[in-house]
């Protein structure tokens, strides 16, 4: 059965991905795993939330196999990867689960797929669904039109600022 296995290090950790890909080949290879193709790295990206004071981290994944007989390995493959010190999260799923391989540089995140939308006109922007008015009195609030909305990047931006402004 295949599976894959998507893991990030921290950013200072990034000069040394390539032990950290043999090391974890080792762990993988000493528990009966093959591997199905090379490491894929999608890069540095912003974490939803700090890990270890961390913000940023290095993402990675590499598809592999085990035999009917080695499946049984998958908690142990986690338990190496979870002690192993340069990995800061991971996750092995089954690979029928999450559907067919993915490359890098074919990943698309949020940010990019907003430039398409602006930029190539290549998807539709979806029209707001209808919403049904309830019964009886609400109270009704105004928004405020005349102030120019701030993007998700701006807010990110101005949101990082703050954070390294503040003493830890």
């Amino acid at each position: 059965m295949e599976y894959e296995l998507l893991f990030f290090t921290q950013v200072a950790n990034e000069d040394k991905i390539g032990s950290i890909k043999k090391d974890i080949t080792e762990i993988l290879e000493s528990l009966g795993g093959k591997l199905s193709g090379g490491f894929s790295d999608i890069g540095k990206r912003k974490l939803a939330y700090p890990i270890k004071r961390n913000t940023h981290a290095f993402f990675s994944f590499v598809r592999f196999s085990l035999d009917d007989e080695n499946r049984q390995n998958i908690p142990e493959i986690g338990k190496r990867l979870g002690l192993y010190g340069n990995i800061m999260r991971h996750i092995v799923v089954r690979a029928e689960e999450i559907g067919k391989p993915i490359i890098s540089g074919g990943i698309k995140f949020e940010e990019e797929k907003a430039k398409t939308r602006t930029g190539g006109g290549k998807e539709k922007p979806t029209s707001p669904k209808q919403i049904e008015k309830p019964a009886g009195p609400v109270a009704e609030t105004k928004i405020d039109e005349d102030k120019p909305k701030a993007s998700l990047s701006e807010l990110d931006e101005k949101l990082s600022e703050i954070l390294e402004e503040t003493p830890s």
